[in-house]
């Protein structure tokens, strides 16, 4: 009973794919999870699925981090410019 729990196949369908794809750009450590049980499918299609959500993942983090970065330099030197102000 056990196995047939795991041997039964993810849905594939275009809303679902969707939804996979936004959860992985939008929130991306969150994609990682459907992402990875995705790719331990094995027919093919479940696991391009699995891939494109890592690599939209991986994407959405590094931009992420980019404009928090930027965000942060711009506020530091904001704040730097205010204090000089006031010596």
């Amino acid at each position: 009973m056990d196995n047939q729990l795991k041997d039964q196949a993810l849905s594939i369908t275009v809303g679902k794919q969707i939804f996979i794809y936004l959860m992985s750009a939008l929130l991306p450590p969150l994609g990682l999870w459907p992402a990875i049980k995705y790719l331990k499918q094995k027919d093919q299609k479940s696991r391009m699925i699995g891939f494109i959500a890592i690599v939209l993942t991986i994407i959405s983090t590094v931009i992420t981090i980019w404009f928090t970065l930027g965000f942060i330099n711009t506020f530091n030197r904001e704040l730097n410019a205010n204090l000089n102000l006031y010596r």
